[in-house]
């Protein structure tokens, strides 16, 4: 991590700090091997000295292993941390996963119950319009027998039955053909829909496409610049870059509107005052804007 200092820097330092302190043992061991008249205060100070050097690079020494033991500790720890977070991290995948299979199947199984629900609807359906074409045929038979029977005792005559059974063959042949039409044109998975015979290559085409974009703006129309802006009774102001409204013009709009406002109506009657805080409320907090100046 970053905010570690660097091992291996450290290391170097600490190794490099040791090497001099042996260096300058080294110098002192030789000073005091080669020089003869060295007396023996001056001997023992060498001696102390050396000494001294020792202890430093013992303390050295001690102060490497330290650190050294302090980032295996913590290189320890982070890889059981680490081996920690790996186990915790296996298990929720784990979890998700099942949980991910537990949805699918109850995905499935709704499916399933939804498949089972249009197909009772789909058999509902058609048993239904069944009974409807089967009600038909009864309707439709049921008077011709009544007919043909008082026909057979002679209480009905003969031209009357065969137009009673005529018209009424005709009307059961129409609600039946009508009936059955609907029937064998449903769809094979939707009872509620037709299933119409179509062919994509009989179809009409459109005769005309147009690219042109709705949208896109007119490029070629004319738009104003700077003076050409301007409309009646303004000029251009080039320090402003804007139009600016003619001094004339506005004296004038000033003067009617103050003499609409103050003047007289009718001889003796005047206009009731007019109070430009009327309609004004003051604001709920002082705004935070200099309005001396323009930021």
């Amino acid at each position: 991590m970053s905010g570690l200092p660097n091992i291996q820097e450290n290391n170097e330092q600490v190794l490099n700090d040791i090497q001099s302190l042996q260096e300058m043992e080294q110098q002192l061991f030789n000073n005091l091997e080669t020089n003869p008249n060295l007396t023996t205060e001056e001997q023992q100070k060498i001696v102390d000295k050396m000494n001294k050097l020792s202890t430093m690079r013992i303390n050295l020494y001690q102060t490497l292993s330290g650190v050294n033991n302090f980032f295996q500790s913590a290189l320890d720890s982070s890889v059981g941390t680490l081996k920690e977070q790996t186990v915790a991290i296996g298990i929720v995948e784990s979890e998700l996963n099942q949980s991910k299979k537990r949805l699918e199947l109850l995905e499935e199984e709704k499916n399933n119950k939804i498949r089972l629900v249009e197909i009772n609807e789909y058999y509902g359906d058609k048993y239904a319009e069944h009974s409807q074409l089967m009600k038909i045929i009864i309707f439709t038979l049921v008077p011709i027998i009544i007919f043909a029977i008082l026909n057979n005792k002679g209480i009905l005559p003969n031209g009357i039955y065969y137009a009673l059974l005529g018209i009424i063959s005709l009307i059961g042949a129409i609600f039946f053909w009508k009936k059955f039409a609907s029937m064998i044109t449903r769809d094979n998975m939707n009872y509620q829909e037709y299933d119409w015979a179509f062919n994509a290559a009989t179809a009409p085409t459109a005769s005309t496409t147009s690219t042109t974009d709705p949208w896109e703006t007119d490029s070629t129309a004319a738009a104003c610049v700077g003076e050409a802006c301007c409309s009646d009774g303004q000029t251009w102001d080039a320090s402003l870059n804007q139009c600016v409204g003619d001094s004339t013009v506005e004296t004038f709009l000033t003067e009617t509107m103050i003499n609409n406002a103050l003047t007289k109506l009718q001889p003796g009657k005047y206009k009731s005052d007019y109070s430009l805080l009327q309609n004004y409320q003051a604001p709920m907090s002082k705004s935070f804007i200099n309005n001396s100046r323009i930021l």
